[in-house]
């Protein structure tokens, strides 16, 4: 279940979605004949804001499928070419842990295709569309469980853009990376006020793809200039991130270079030995399994890192981590050539 305002930005009336009903049929809308369906968009905002979605799909040929969207809260965001001839492009960068899919139609849909539920403790209700299921969501030729909402709202010049199914798994974490998705509307549920089906040609399957796994950053990151490498605290581990949870002993001690230098630019230095870890976040012991940490093994009790010294860490050639599920993804690390990582510890903390 899912309420409708998460992952987007309500742009219009109801924004908080509490027993709302259908607005009228507006102009900019098409009421006669089949819904349409103008665009599938999926998330593809790599930030984690759930803004920016990409289409995967144009309508050809339809001058009410978006094209330049300047409501889009980042900035004006061009959804479908211009030229209306022109199709989309298959969107590939499906965000792993947070991707959904949006299909625009033309037209208000029939409102029954959704429950308005209570959210408990609450005034306000959710949307869900786990009694109708209207669409049937694959990843790598696998069904995937989901819930979502119908929003009534928008056109093709709003954000989000609508009237629009919001299609989201229930779970994000067992999808391997860079999996071919496609979503399939079902023509016997999805129906307008008047009872007309989506056209046979219409509905799908429309496909997609996940990103591949990706390294997302390092904190610290590496220096702009090496001469002035940043200091953290000697407390403070490694924290390396990836976009989506990972296997933490796919990267073993040996494959993590530890120096410790007399500056960035030293080439030799003092090898010491990595351990690795899960990444802790907060003192009641939650895991961020999307980030690991590296810390030195000669460090004092309660530090990550000797204090009042200078490191450079690398990844060995060829050393890779993978996603934490079965035949989930891999990613290669940098090597020194491209990544290496210098900073300065403080002293320790009293």
């Amino acid at each position: 279940m899912i309420g409708r305002t998460q992952g987007v930005l309500a742009a219009t009336a109801c924004v908080l979605w509490i027993g709302c009903t259908d607005p009228e049929e507006r102009s900019d809308l098409r009421p006669s004949g089949a819904p349409e369906v103008l665009t599938v968009l999926v998330s593809n905002d790599a930030s984690g804001d759930g803004i920016l979605e990409g289409a995967t799909f144009c309508k050809q040929g339809d001058d009410k499928r978006p094209g330049l969207v300047p409501a889009n809260p980042d900035g004006p965001t061009q959804v479908c070419p211009d030229a209306v001839g022109m199709p989309a492009t298959k969107v590939t960068d499906g965000v792993p842990l947070s991707w959904y899919v949006r299909i625009q139609f033309d037209e208000l849909l029939n409102p029954d295709i959704e429950d308005l539920l209570p959210i408990p403790d609450s005034d306000l209700m959710q949307g869900s569309l786990m009694r109708t299921q209207p669409v049937t969501l694959t990843c790598g030729a696998a069904n995937v469980a989901y819930d979502g909402y119908y929003n009534p709202s928008g056109n093709s010049v709003t954000w989000p853009l609508g009237p629009s199914l919001y299609i989201s798994p229930l779970s994000h974490t067992g999808i391997p990376t860079g999996s071919e998705c496609s979503v399939t509307i079902k023509g016997d549920v999805v129906v307008d006020k008047s009872g007309e089906h989506v056209p046979q040609t219409q509905i799908g399957p429309y496909t997609f793809q996940l990103a591949d796994m990706e390294l997302v950053g390092t904190d610290p990151a590496p220096p702009r200039d090496v001469t002035k490498p940043g200091t953290v605290a000697p407390e403070d581990p490694l924290i390396v991130s990836f976009n989506a949870q990972v296997q933490v002993d796919s990267l073993t001690a040996a494959e993590v270079l530890i120096r410790e230098v007399a500056d960035c630019k030293d080439a030799g230095g003092t090898t010491k030995t990595a351990v690795i870890s899960e990444h802790v976040i907060n003192e009641d012991g939650d895991v961020d399994k999307t980030s690991i940490e590296i810390r030195d093994s000669a460090a004092p009790t309660d530090a990550a890192f000797e204090p009042e010294k200078t490191y450079v860490i690398t990844f060995v050639a060829d050393s890779q981590v993978k996603q934490d599920i079965p035949d989930g993804g891999v990613v290669d690390l940098p090597a020194a050539a491209d990544l290496s990582i210098c900073f300065k510890t403080d002293e320790l903390a009293p």
